[in-house]
């Protein structure tokens, strides 16, 4: 499994809303909360969940072909601003 924390510098809910946008506009799929969730996109899943300053991302499929690092440079362009 991978995980991945990203530091919350801005509101939890912009954050959250402008993922879900994001989630829809690539034809990703974002269910739950502010507080929670899962998502999955191109054979990524995983799950979110916020924990004091840092979104706490753990991925629990990806495809053998994608490395941890281009998984963790994605994460980061969809979830932060």
């Amino acid at each position: 499994m991978i995980s991945v924390k990203i530091p919350k510098n801005q509101n939890r809910m912009a954050l959250f809303e402008r993922a879900k946008a994001k989630a829809k506009r690539s034809g990703a799929r974002l269910t739950g909360c502010v507080a929670s969730g899962e998502f999955s996109a191109k054979g990524i899943t995983g799950t979110y969940r916020t924990q004091g300053d840092f979104l706490e991302i753990d991925i629990s499929k990806k495809p053998f072909y994608v490395s941890e690092n281009m998984i963790e440079t994605l994460l980061k362009t969809f979830f932060e601003a």
